[in-house]
Parts: structure tokens; C-alpha cells; sequence
């Protein structure tokens, strides 16, 4: 994914990396010719406009929830639905310059990337994202989302009526039709920050109506009992969605991926491990511990967060493939990063494929409208007032 960008930094990083190497069970030259290996793979993904990686767990779910208890999670229902959602999740990211046909290595550190990502959970795409040339679009598969992610017969219903609701809508409304019709639209973070303010201060507003007894009855007569703590929970997700996508700029990308090349340059290894499936394999490692305040700061960019204290001290390795002098897998074995006994029996591989950019495109989607805040607002009152309730 965002690993595959490759720069004259990342090389001079890996090529420095292998030099320091110590010579511990195989020859310098071989490790020297390793590390040259891999950073070439790297490099091979730059000749192109645009590379891409498709993210997924190769476990099934009996394998995930193992995972997720071992890691700490309650064995109840909803640990059995993550773990079902984490065995059939598919997430793509895809990142490409600015310039059309201009291949990545020849971009500078300065100039703009663009970037897509598409998430899915066995079916059609039910999320979707794209930054190009300082524009952000989105795209929501509603009904998808819904089913996918084991949604209850309420639930699946409610999205039919919010997605029904789109051939009602006025033509004023063109891209909240559009957007819960599942097409692309274009949107302003900053304005959704705004609104997911603005919806914060109306839901302490009719939290204190409630408790005098006035618009608290009014409310649920339109949303329903619990009305004020949904809209609540509403403008959160609304504040970490908005925030996810000023991740989408491009410079956050910048950012990890110079964080990313200091971890591997100080504190990864290289080895041959074979060729077999096609492919030939390395197999990278790094003390786990050691690497992971560095690894912390890469992730901060991206808004994630990693606790280094609860890392466990061991080295954890992964296996990279390379076709034709090019990388085109990573796997990693999850269960490396956990401790305690439970620990030593899980094993559900993180495998990541990398391509040239084809998985999700670049580019701008055509006809996309750009969705304001107020339009969306008005759809859903519009759907609650004036034709009998979502």
C-alpha cells in the first residue's frame, strides 16, 4: 500500500540498511544481494503511475475470533461479528501522481499524490474514497453496508427506506439523491466539520429540552424513543469520518511513509527464504519492541495509535514476495504480536498484494456533485417530516 511509494530516500535507506548488517549464519554478499533485492522490488512498483495494494487476513472466522479473544476481546456477540467482518474484509488503497502517465519515481517530494481506497466484505464495494487534484469524493453502498456487515431485519429495513427515499428527493437535492443512491459525490471536510459541530451543539440542546419536558417529545415523535443520544452518536461519527478524510490529502500519506522508511532503515533484516508459488521470498524482521516508537510516530500521521508498551519484546518477521524483480506480496503473521500463552496457538496471516494500481483507480470520477452539509440535512428532514419517517 502506502509502503509501495517508492523514493530515493526509501533506496538509500535499505541499501544503508543492509551495508550495517552484521553477518550472523549466511555471508555479507549474500545479505548485501538480499537487500539490493528488495529495494529494487520497491523500486519496480515506482515505474508506474499509480501502485496499489489489496489488504485481508487469510483466516476464517473460527481463526479471527481466536485472534481478537487472545488479543483481549469478551467472548459475547459482538466479538463473534468482528471477528466474522475481520475474516471477510477486503480493503484496498491505491496511490498515483498528480501528473497522468508520470511515473512515481520521477515525482518529487513536494507534489501531491493522489490516493483511492475501497472497502468491501465479500460483495460489492461498500465504502469508497478518493483524493484527486485537492478534491475529496466518496461513495456509500447503503443497503451493501448494511447486509454485509450482519445489519438485523430493522436495521436492513431502515436502509431500504433511507435508500427509497432518494426518488423523492426534489432535483434542488441532486447530490444527497445521489449519495444515497450510492454514486459519487464530492465533498468539503472542512464544511462537514462545521456540521458535525453544529450537530453536536443541537443534541446538548435537545438533551436540556428533555429534561425540561418540552423538545424531547417533539423529537421522538419524529426519531423515535433515544432519539437525542442516536443524533449524539451521529455528530461523533460524523467528527471521526471528517477527520478520516483530511487523512486523504495526501501530505498525511508523506508523512507516515517518512516515518515508515526511518523504521525499516534502522531497524530492519533481510534473508532469502526460497522460491516456491511463483515467486521468490524474503523474509524481513525487526525487534519488535525496539522498533516500535518509531513505528508509533508513522502512525500518528494517519491518525492510529500505537502503545509501545504493549509490544512484546521479541523479534517479529514477515515474508515478502517478489515476481519478476518486483514486490508483489507481503504476509504477516498477526499473532506475533501478541503475549501470553494463548498467544503461542494463534496464527491468522495479514497479506497484503500489490499491483500497479488497477485495483481501485486514480482517477476523478465523472459527473460527481458536490455535497454540501445543508443539502444532506434537508434530505434527512425531508425523509422525517415530510414523508412519514426514517
Amino acid at each position: 500500500m502506502r509502503v509501495s511509494r517508492p523514493s530515493h530516500t526509501a533506496a538509500a535507506a535499505t541499501c544503508v540498511t543492509v551495508l550495517a548488517v552484521a553477518v550472523t549464519g549466511c555471508s555479507l554478499a549474500e545479505k548485501v544481494t538480499t537487500g539490493l533485492k528488495v529495494k529494487h522490488a520497491f523500486e519496480k512498483l515506482g515505474e508506474q503511475p499509480a501502485a496499489s495494494v489489496l489488504v485481508s487476513v487469510d483466516g476464517n472466522r473460527a481463526e479471527a475470533e481466536k485472534f481478537l479473544r487472545a488479543a483481549g476481546a469478551d467472548d459475547d456477540s459482538s466479538t463473534r461479528q468482528a471477528a466474522r467482518l475481520l475474516s471477510r474484509g477486503e480493503l484496498t488503497f491505491a496511490v498515483g501522481s498528480d501528473r497522468e502517465e508520470t511515473p512515481l519515481k520521477e515525482l518529487s517530494r513536494s507534489e501531491r499524490l493522489r490516493f483511492a481506497t475501497a472497502l468491501n466484505f465479500g460483495g460489492r464495494d461498500v465504502l469508497a474514497a478518493k483524493s484527486v487534484e485537492e478534491k475529496l469524493y466518496v461513495r456509500m453502498n447503503l443497503r451493501s453496508l448494511v447486509a454485509q456487515t450482519g445489519g438485523s431485519a430493522a436495521d436492513r429495513q431502515r436502509a431500504r427506506t433511507i435508500v427509497a427515499l432518494a426518488k423523492d428527493l426534489p432535483t434542488s437535492l441532486g447530490s444527497a439523491k445521489d449519495a444515497l443512491k450510492g454514486k459519487w459525490v464530492e465533498i468539503d471536510p472542512e464544511a462537514f466539520d462545521d456540521f458535525a459541530r453544529a450537530a453536536r451543539q443541537i443534541a446538548a440542546e435537545e438533551k436540556r429540552g428533555e429534561k425540561k419536558g418540552e423538545f424531547g417529545r417533539h423529537h421522538r415523535g419524529a426519531a423515535g424513543a433515544g432519539g437525542s443520544e442516536q443524533s449524539d452518536e451521529t455528530s461523533k461519527r460524523l467528527s471521526r469520518a471528517t477527520a478520516a478524510g483530511r487523512a486523504l490529502n495526501g501530505e498525511s500519506e508523506r508523512e507516515f511513509l517518512e516515518g515508515l522508511e526511518k523504521t525499516l532503515g534502522e531497524h530492519a533484516r533481510f534473508r532469502k527464504a526460497g522460491e516456491y508459488g511463483g515467486a521468490e521470498h524474503v523474509t524481513v524482521s525487526m525487534p519488535a519492541r525496539r522498533a516500535a516508537p518509531d513505528l508509533s510516530r508513522a502512525l500518528e500521521a494517519l491518525g492510529a495509535r500505537l502503545d509501545p508498551s504493549t509490544v512484546p519484546d521479541k523479534t517479529v518477521s514477515a515474508d515478502l514476495q517478489i515476481r519478476r524483480g518486483q514486490l508483489t506480496g507481503l504476509t504477516v503473521d498477526l499473532g506475533q504480536f501478541l503475549s501470553g500463552k494463548q498467544a503461542e496457538k494463534v496464527d491468522l496471516p495479514l497479506r497484503m498484494v500489490f499491483g500497479s494500481g488497477d485495483a481501485v483507480t486514480v482517477q476523478a470520477p465523472d459527473g460527481a456533485r458536490e455535497l454540501k452539509p445543508q443539502d444532506l440535512m434537508a434530505a434527512v428532514m425531508y425523509g422525517a417530516l415530510g414523508t412519514g419517517g426514517i
